[in-house]
């Protein structure tokens, strides 16, 4: 998912790694598996990711041969590197890695993951059930898929999340993104739809997610001032497209990714939001302080969330750990512009969204490096991160954190959801407990 405003990185507590590390083999133990299974047949009561499952690497196999949101110039070091966020890399498996041009401060080689790869997708969706999450919704960027490699690489991460979804008990379903897409957008969507659910079999796997009887399908972009090629109109017939026109195998049920000022938009655009089954504003970067989350829960989160109960559409807020995207725009934009401050400036949104009432939430993203938002497993210290590079680790603003601590915190968010645990303003867990 692409931010649409300069928006702006981290930490909290816990664990002190001491001693001579290799980061590529010293691996953290497994936590024990659960037994929560979440159910397949509704959203409510469910916390999910969205999961870009971009990246590439030049030998992944694909043959598109690039290192896909990781390195510009497709040269694998500091300098060209597009992304803030540095993942904790111990637990992925050799097969899934190519090693890039900087070192560990140890000497070791620094490699990174392709999403192509099926044994990196494994490793995203044991932690999801390790840590009792729900699952995720799989972007598809209209842009991307318009082109023949990039429609390769994701078909092939479409089969991955379907593959992992399936062995580990989660959940997906499909999240179109229509930024930068083009006039015929509207085209592209419908046959990709068609061909994943005609090829690629994703309604027929046991852990694609279904909502108010019908497959969930998200489009992601709708009313955005910087997609006016996808105008009301369109979106309007596609709607019912979906809703009641289309042979009954691609009817879907349909969440739509909006801007957080649509309450605000036409007459025009109000009837085609009326139209939605699940309704997600876009808040990344709308605010940057916990103060600031507070207001925007007053006068966005809590009228957008009455508004849909009046309207019989499902409120889908969404929440996010902090914000740097320095490198992708090569130092011109702050490093760790919106701090994450050791998750409090997460759990205060996760604590103000269930604190209004909703019964479902939307956490970007599970693996958006370049943006700083990433969930999943990063770092912990500047041992775990090449030498050279700026890059965001789990001990950024001082404190000693796992590198699960924003897993575990949003594992915190659905036990609140599901009565588990208590709703406070105060982090309701210490890290690693």
């Amino acid at each position: 998912m692409k931010a649409t405003l300069p928006c702006l990185g981290l930490i909290v507590i816990s664990q002190l790694f001491t001693g001579a590390v290799n980061p590529q083999h010293k691996k953290q133990a497994d936590p024990p598996v659960n037994t929560y299974t979440p159910t397949t047949n509704t959203l409510n009561k469910k916390v999910m990711f969205g999961y870009q499952g971009w990246h590439a690497t030049p030998n992944d196999g694909s043959n598109n041969g690039v290192w896909r949101h990781w390195f510009g110039k497709n040269s694998p070091d500091s300098a060209t590197a597009g992304f803030d966020v540095w993942p904790d890399m111990r637990e992925y498996p050799k097969s899934a890695l190519e090693a890039t041009n900087m070192s560990y401060p140890d000497g070791s080689k620094a490699a990174l993951y392709s999403a192509y790869k099926y044994e990196a997708v494994d490793v995203h969706f044991k932690w999801l059930q390790q840590h009792q999450l729900d699952g995720v919704f799989e972007q598809r960027f209209i842009s991307d898929i318009k082109q023949p490699g990039a429609r390769r690489h994701f078909n092939q991460v479409v089969r991955n999340v379907k593959a992992a979804s399936e062995k580990y008990k989660r959940v997906y379903c499909i999240m179109y993104d229509i930024t930068g897409a083009g006039a015929n957008w509207k085209d592209v969507l419908v046959a990709d739809w068609k061909n994943l659910v005609d090829s690629l079999n994703v309604t027929k796997g046991s852990s694609y997610l279904h909502h108010k009887g019908k497959p969930l399908l998200s489009i992601w972009g709708l009313g955005f001032n910087h997609i006016p090629f996808a105008t009301a109109s369109q979106v309007d017939s596609l709607l019912d497209w979906f809703h009641t026109s289309a042979p009954e195998k691609y009817r879907a049920t349909i969440m739509g990714g909006v801007n957080d000022d649509w309450r605000t938009h036409t007459a025009e655009w109000m009837k085609v939001y009326n139209k939605l089954d699940v309704l997600s504003p876009w808040s990344v970067g709308r605010y940057g302080s916990t103060e600031a989350a507070d207001r925007f829960s007053q006068n966005n989160v809590v009228p957008d969330n009455e508004y849909c109960k009046q309207h019989k559409i499902d409120y889908f807020p969404v929440i996010f750990p902090g914000f740097s995207w320095h490198n992708m725009h090569r130092g011109r934009s702050r490093f760790n512009q919106i701090p994450r401050d050791g998750g409090k400036f997460y759990w205060r949104q996760s604590y103000n969204v269930l604190k209004a009432g909703v019964n479902m939430v939307y956490i970007a993203m599970f693996d958006e490096v370049d943006e700083g938002t990433a969930m999943y497993k990063l770092a912990p210290t500047e041992a775990y991160k090449p030498k050279d590079g700026k890059f965001i680790t789990a001990d950024l603003d001082g404190q000693k954190l796992p590198s699960d601590w924003y897993l575990q915190l949003a594992g915190a968010t659905s036990n609140v959801l599901r009565g588990n645990i208590k709703n406070t303003p105060v982090i309701p867990i210490l890290p690693g407990k």
